[in-house]
């Protein structure tokens, strides 16, 4: 089964997001974008894994989360991964970043001490918009970045994490909860 571990999104933040990205999509090139139900913020992408992985990685989970105190976060801000020169897909920022980091910490130690091998990239918290498949031109990133920069999100609460299984059909990826870790309410 394919799983990664994440937190999502109360639907009325998402509904203004995509309310402000809905101004700008029009006068930007083709891309493809993250539909809303799918739209999360990703601590560890583990991949294709046997499904005895979530009970060989839930207990610990469920222990070191729960030690983490949920808090008030945001969406704020926008940009281009890797870079502008060489970009691949666009994304809103998070606020506190510290906060997110201490989760994702948490997440892939955790993961990697089971075994799964993940990406060696830094943690960045994020939630991706679209992904670019043809090069945008200079002005049409600076659109983007321009239309979103100043975005901030009303501030809601961030007290779960969730593993989640991915199956990939012709429609886009379909996202199942199988279990979820709360953080805790101290």
């Amino acid at each position: 089964m394919r799983l990664f571990i994440a937190t999502h999104f109360p639907e009325s933040v998402l509904r203004d997001l995509n309310d402000h990205v809905a101004i700008v999509r029009p006068r930007l090139p083709a891309a493809s974008w993250v539909r809303p139900e799918t739209q999360h913020l990703t601590f560890a992408f583990l991949g294709e894994q046997h499904e005895s992985v979530v009970a060989k990685i839930a207990p610990d989970l469920d222990r070191r989360l729960g030690t983490i105190p949920k808090f008030e976060a945001s969406l704020k801000g926008c940009g281009i991964f890797p870079n502008a020169r060489h970009a691949r897909v666009g994304w809103i920022g998070l606020v506190p970043e510290d906060k997110f980091g201490a989760i994702a910490s948490v997440v892939r130690d955790v993961v990697t001490k089971a075994g799964v091998a993940l990406d060696r990239g830094d943690f960045k918290p994020h939630l991706t918009l679209m992904r670019i498949r043809d090069a945008w031109p200079p002005a049409s990133l600076d659109l983007f970045q321009k239309s979103l920069r100043d975005y901030r999100s009303e501030a809601f609460t961030v007290d779960t994490v969730t593993l989640f299984s991915s199956t990939l059909n012709p429609k886009g990826a379909v996202h199942t909860a199988l279990k979820e870790f709360r953080l805790s309410s101290s």
